[in-house]
């Protein structure tokens, strides 16, 4: 009896625990939210990123970078690590992938499942307006990658770096566009960081617009996936035709911000509309 008593006790402190995490999350995007504990079931124990540990990353980087202009060599203690960078680059990229793809599925079915099951009516006589019940249904489908999500990002704080020195080497050249090199690896280390924020939130809200819209698991499913198969070619092709430098920095670093936020916020808009519609 107390062994099963000591479990029982572990149980609940690891439980609190897990909630403890997101404490500082809008109430619509907490696991003890019911919305997304109905959406997670058993996934619900999950860990946060570190985000201290992302910034200090990025600061240490950042200020490393900075010192290379008084002291130029400081950039070639960095070179043995490209070939490590472009070994795990393809990993990376796969496993990116995938969890695109899973979240894609898990948004859109969290919306698209209410039509099906006819609990859409259920739904909205809850106290919670339609912005929250929107906002934990994505929610909802980002905590169940959010631990490899994690992963990825601290693979992208560590591991950008030497890859983006060899790019931006071959655009400009760190001896005669001294600024403008180490200016543009700082910008595309922050952004190799936070599109890896932004990106995940613009599929799930594609996927719950397309759930929305068309209802079937199946045809919203394929539609996220083709939707956003779409932006990441238009988005690679833009980033690799011959630009001038400030058309260039818009396609390496404007547009891969900014477009996820529109996106974002026109799917959530528009999904907004189609639900409130019925």
């Amino acid at each position: 009896m107390e062994h099963i008593s000591g479990d029982l006790r572990l149980a609940r402190f690891i439980e609190r625990s897990g909630e403890d995490s997101d404490r500082h999350l809008p109430v619509w995007a907490r696991r003890s939210n019911p919305i997304i504990r109905r959406e997670l079931g058993s996934y619900w124990r999950t860990i946060l990123p570190e985000t201290t540990f992302l910034k200090k990353a990025f600061l240490v980087q950042a200020v490393y970078i900075f010192l290379s202009l008084p002291f130029p060599f400081l950039i070639d203690f960095t070179l043995p690590a490209i070939t490590a960078a472009i070994l795990l680059f393809p990993v990376a990229l796969v496993m990116y992938a995938q969890i695109l793809v899973l979240l894609a599925v898990s948004a859109s079915r969290a919306v698209s499942s209410e039509y099906e099951n006819g609990t859409l009516t259920l739904l909205r006589a809850t106290p919670y307006p339609m912005n929250e019940i929107i906002g934990s249904k994505v929610a909802s489908a980002l905590w169940r990658q959010v631990e490899d999500l994690s992963l990825l990002l601290t693979a992208a704080a560590l591991m950008s770096l030497p890859l983006l020195i060899s790019q931006v080497a071959s655009r400009w050249p760190l001896a005669s566009e001294p600024l403008l090199s180490r200016g543009a690896m700082i910008l595309g280390l922050a952004v190799s960081i936070l599109r890896l924020v932004l990106e995940p939130l613009m599929v799930c809200m594609v996927g719950a617009l397309m759930g929305a819209a068309l209802r079937g698991r199946s045809q919203a499913m394929l539609s996220t996936l083709a939707v956003m198969a779409f932006y990441f070619l238009l988005l690679n092709l833009a980033q690799h035709l011959p630009l001038s430098t400030p058309l260039q920095l818009v396609a390496d670093v404007v547009l891969p911000l900014a477009l996820p936020l529109l996106i974002t916020w026109g799917a959530f808009t528009a999904t907004r509309r189609l639900l409130l519609r019925e």
